[in-house]
Order: C-alpha cells, then sequence, then structure tokens
C-alpha cells in the first residue's frame, strides 16, 4: 500500500477492514465504500447492526481527516457504479462483496479497471463444511494465470 492515496472497498459490511487500510495510507486519503445492507446470505446476528457499524467507521475515517465516503446500494448496479466511477480512479480497489463466481466477476470487470493495484477477499477454494457457494477462487485462478499477481493466504 505505500504510496496509495485512494481506495475504494466492494463490500465493506461493518468498515474494520476499511478502517485499517485506510490508516496505512496519509490523512486526507481518498476512501470510498460500497454496501449493500442486510444483502442475502447475511442473515446472522450482525447483520443487523452492520451499516449502524459502517457509518460510524466512515464518520471516524472523516474525523481522522480521511475523505471518505460511503456509497449504500448494490455494486452490480448502473447507479452505484457511475458514483464510484466519478470519484476515481483508485490507487486500490479491494473486491470484498458478493462471493458468488458472477458476482465478484462483475464487481471486477466493473471495478478492477478503476484500479492500479486489486486485491480480492476469500480466493482460497472452499472446503466442506465451508460454504460452498463462495466462487472468488475461480476468478482468482483465471486472473492469476493471465496476469501479474501476488496472493497471500492467512
Amino acid at each position: 500500500m505505500a504510496g496509495a492515496k485512494s481506495l475504494l472497498e466492494i463490500g465493506s459490511r461493518c468498515g474494520y477492514t476499511l478502517v485499517d487500510l485506510a490508516r496505512e495510507m496519509p490523512r486526507g486519503a481518498r476512501v470510498v465504500s460500497v454496501d449493500l445492507p442486510d444483502a442475502e446470505g447475511w442473515n446472522d446476528a450482525i447483520s443487523a447492526q452492520a451499516i449502524v457499524h459502517l457509518r460510524s467507521n466512515i464518520e471516524l475515517l472523516r474525523a481522522e481527516g480521511y475523505d471518505a465516503a460511503l456509497i449504500e446500494g448494490d455494486s452490480h448496479t448502473k447507479a452505484v457504479l457511475e458514483r464510484v466511477k466519478a470519484m476515481g480512479p483508485y490507487d486500490i480497489v479491494f473486491i470484498d462483496g458478493d462471493h458468488s463466481y458472477e458476482g465478484v466477476l462483475q464487481d471486477w470487470i466493473d471495478y478492477g479497471p478503476l484500479g492500479r493495484i486489486v486485491m480480492f477477499h476469500d480466493i482460497r477454494e472452499p472446503q466442506p463444511p465451508e460454504w460452498m457457494g463462495l466462487g472468488v477462487w475461480r476468478l482468482w485462478r483465471e486472473l492469476k494465470e493471465e496476469l501479474p499477481a501476488e496472493e497471500f493466504l492467512a
């Protein structure tokens, strides 16, 4: 993240990773979050409060001197994409939204070109009893064969 001054995160949920990534950049950096509150599949105890935490974390970043913005909506809609493009380009795009193959592919097509560096979350192939609907690993496997890539698994 050295030298980065702008960050876009697709799928911030509570915003804790967004805050951690932002704090690796200098104050004044542009930080944009796109998130869909109450997205299907996040029906656990955290989900009901996720947007409250995310909004609070955006305010925290603003108070710390970051140019932080939250776009609430579906990353796959034209309206959201146009708002994100108007605030770009970005040094870093972190894609962590829709984890289906089709969803992450669409986010890659729409938002990948806006970033100098693109990062993905959940790139490891799931194993039972994990959620087998996770499709990020399939796209990652395809991309790392075609493009320069670094992989970090933890």
